[in-house]
Order: C-alpha cells, then sequence, then structure tokens
C-alpha cells in the first residue's frame, strides 16, 4: 500500500501535512467520514453506598415490667406481623395489678348495689342524705381506682378480666418485619430497659451513596438515580431521585452523602448492602467524535478533516466518555467533513511516511 503526503515546505511542522489515499485504500481501512456536530452532553457519574434501614424501621421488644422469661414464640429470621406475640413473661407486678382489678372490680359492684339499695330506701324518707352521699363518694373512689389500675394493665398489653383468671404478659411486636436477633432465652430475668428481640422493616429501604466535594456543585435535591445491587442482578435497575445530601461523621472521619430511597423489590434486601447508583451530569454542548476518530503523534490527539482528496490532521484536545470523545480545537467548525473512523489508520500512514 502507498500513500503520499503533501507539504508546502521541508521546514512546516506535521500537523500543517496532508495525505492523500486511494480509493482502494480508504475502502480497506474502512475510514468513515460525517459532518462534525455539537451535541448536548451528559456525563453518566457513578456513586457507591450501602444500603440503611431508618429509625422508624426499626424496633426493639421490650418487657415495661420485670420478670421471667416463660415462652419463646419466634426465632431469628422470621417474619412476624404488628402485634403478634413474642414472648410470654411471667411478671409478679403484672399479676399484682390483675389481682387488684379483681379485688376492686368486686368492690365497684358491690358499692354500686348498696347505692341503689341506699336511694331507694332515702326516696322512702329512711336513710338520711349524708348516709347517701357517702355512699356515693365511695363509689366514685372505687371507680377512680378501678380504672387507674385498668389502664396499667392495658399499657402492659393486658386486657382486664373481672373473672379472675390470671395471664402471663404478652409481649407484642411493635411494627411488621424479621426477627434479626432474639436477645433472651427460657427463664431468663428480665428487666424494663432489656431488649428482647431486634425487629427490621424490609419495606422501605434507603441507601447512602459516598460523593466527593466536587460533586457539591451539581449534585442537586431530586435529581434522578439509577440504582443496581450487585448482590441481587435479577431486581434489575431501580430508579429513585436524592431525597437530601448531607454531611455525617463516625469514626472513619466526615462523609458526603447523597440519600436516596430503595424502590421495594421482590427480595429481602437488608441494610449495610452495597449498592450503585449512576447520576446523569449535564456538561452543555460540545464537538463529539467517536474514539476511532481520533490518530496521536508524540502524545498530541488529531482528527483528520477531508480536503478535496487529501486528508488534513487538525490538533484537538480531547476528553472522552465511555465509547464517545470530546474535542476542543479552534480550527473545528460545525459542518466540517471529518473522519469519523480510521483516524488511527490515517496517523500511522502520515507521520510513518514523514519519518521515512
Amino acid at each position: 500500500m502507498g500513500c503520499q503526503g503533501k507539504a508546502n515546505s521541508e521546514s512546516e511542522e506535521t500537523d500543517s501535512q496532508a495525505l492523500s489515499l486511494s480509493e482502494t485504500q480508504v475502502a480497506g481501512a474502512g475510514i468513515v467520514i460525517a459532518p462534525l456536530q455539537q451535541r448536548q452532553v451528559k456525563e453518566t457519574i457513578r456513586l457507591i453506598g450501602r444500603t440503611m434501614v431508618l429509625a422508624h424501621s426499626q424496633a426493639r421488644a421490650h418487657s415495661r415490667v420485670e420478670g421471667t422469661i416463660e415462652a419463646i414464640l419466634i426465632r431469628e429470621g422470621q417474619y412476624v406481623q404488628a402485634g403478634q406475640e413474642l414472648f410470654r413473661v411471667y411478671s409478679a407486678s403484672a399479676i399484682d395489678l390483675q389481682r387488684q382489678y379483681v379485688e376492686h372490680h368486686i368492690r365497684w359492684r358491690s358499692t354500686l348495689r348498696r347505692l341503689a339499695i341506699q336511694e331507694t330506701l332515702f326516696a322512702q324518707a329512711i336513710l338520711s342524705q349524708s348516709e347517701l352521699n357517702q355512699t356515693r363518694t365511695e363509689l366514685r373512689q372505687v371507680q377512680a381506682q378501678l380504672f387507674a389500675i385498668e389502664t396499667q394493665l392495658r399499657l402492659l398489653g393486658i386486657e382486664p378480666d373481672s373473672s379472675g383468671r390470671i395471664r402471663l404478659l404478652s409481649i407484642r411486636a411493635p411494627i411488621a418485619g424479621y426477627v434479626t436477633r432474639v436477645a433472651v432465652s427460657m427463664g431468663e430475668y428480665i428487666r424494663p430497659e432489656q431488649p428482647l428481640a431486634y425487629i427490621v422493616n424490609l419495606s422501605d429501604i434507603h441507601a447512602d451513596l459516598y460523593i466527593s466535594e466536587k460533586d457539591l456543585a451539581w449534585l442537586r435535591e431530586g435529581m434522578p438515580v439509577a440504582l443496581r445491587v450487585p448482590s441481587l442482578p435479577q431486581a434489575g435497575v431501580l430508579h429513585s431521585v436524592i431525597e437530601y445530601i448531607v454531611q455525617t461523621e463516625d469514626t472513619g472521619g466526615r462523609h458526603l452523602l447523597a440519600h436516596v430511597r430503595v424502590p421495594p423489590v421482590s427480595y429481602p434486601l437488608f441494610s449495610g448492602t452495597p449498592i450503585e447508583g449512576t447520576v446523569e451530569k449535564e456538561r452543555g454542548k460540545a464537538f463529539i467524535v467517536p474514539r476511532e476518530a481520533l490518530g496521536y503523534q508524540g502524545g498530541q490527539a488529531y482528527v483528520f478533516t477531508k480536503e478535496g482528496s487529501a486528508y488534513v490532521p487538525i490538533p484537538v484536545k480531547a476528553t472522552f466518555i465511555d465509547s464517545i470523545a470530546l474535542i476542543e480545537g479552534q480550527e473545528l467548525r460545525e459542518g466540517m467533513p471529518l473522519v469519523q473512523k480510521g483516524g488511527a489508520f490515517l496517523a500511522a500512514q502520515l507521520w510513518q511516511v514523514g519519518k521515512e
């Protein structure tokens, strides 16, 4: 294969040279020419982070009184509904409250019957007003005491029962979710501040994506984010938006985070799972060519325009985004015929010929 370079003088710089090729050479090299155009450019930024569960989606089951674990009705990894019974606890204070409720309920009914009888006697002028008022005062006191005990029982999760049946204290799930840990064993003595089980609701998963300081100039709340969980490729691409941007501090130092909500998936997604997010960044208008359009000589990037039958190199500054190159140069013009494929071949032929 032969080729011929054009030059105005022997002292002319290499970037002013031109290369002529035959039709056979052009076809063999696969050279493609198209008008140079400016287009709106979007750059895809990849952010790395981890999933997280917010405070309102995490819960600990507690007993409000001291007692002993008599039954464990759950296991770790089990899904429970809100209000589902988790433990049964023997509590002396809870049993004493139930006993007091029965006693005060009996006293209240007795006082109520006595008051009905006294009102009949008072109507017949057999009983004095002071005796009637005294019974009424006693009834109000008994009612207040009964109401206070009933309220305490309901706060413990025990339905007041006047039949005299004494029940163990039931510890129920405060939220629906997965039991991540059972923290007690059978027969263990527990206190109110002691957590019995940990529950996580995975229907509302969020993620914190780490960002750099330079990203603060363009990242905004409400920007779309495409999420992907590497450990769950079957979940596909999940679409969300940036809810807020925040700076946090932990033992590892300070971090800038973009907080997003993870859309629901049909697979359990736990806290701390690695997750990737991609955000599109607007870069404005620029001249765009494929990577194949570029040729190099001495570390300088060139593109080639066709002038007549010759290919003329133009020095450019190139920035790469995936498979495309954003080029800048004083000689670039909108619509000029530019080689879109085969730049490396032209550069090799032009400057190899020049050396020979």
